[in-house]
């Protein structure tokens, strides 16, 4: 059987990276052009083993979940509010 598999990198195409310091560390933000992209990279993230610190939602007009890290850092995956 052949199983078609995606890598992550197919997700990061056209994204924007921001790292910012946090309260606990360092933030790093990765801007995605949809919600449902939101929803695949952390469904990717999940089955890659990184600990969720909170399940996608609206904050500040960004739909953005994010990632703790032992480290005391976060990774964030977002999608800004799309213009309408």
């Amino acid at each position: 059987d052949d199983i078609e598999s995606r890598g992550l990198g197919d997700v990061y195409k056209r994204q924007m990276v921001k790292i910012e310091n946090s309260v606990s560390g360092k933030s790093l933000s990765i801007y995605v052009d949809s919600t449902n992209k939101v929803n695949e990279l952390m469904l990717d993230l999940i089955e890659a083993g990184f600990t969720v610190n909170y399940e996608p939602r609206y904050i500040s007009g960004n739909y953005e979940g994010c990632f703790l890290c032992e480290d005391g850092n976060v990774i964030k995956i977002c999608c800004r509010k799309q213009k309408e």
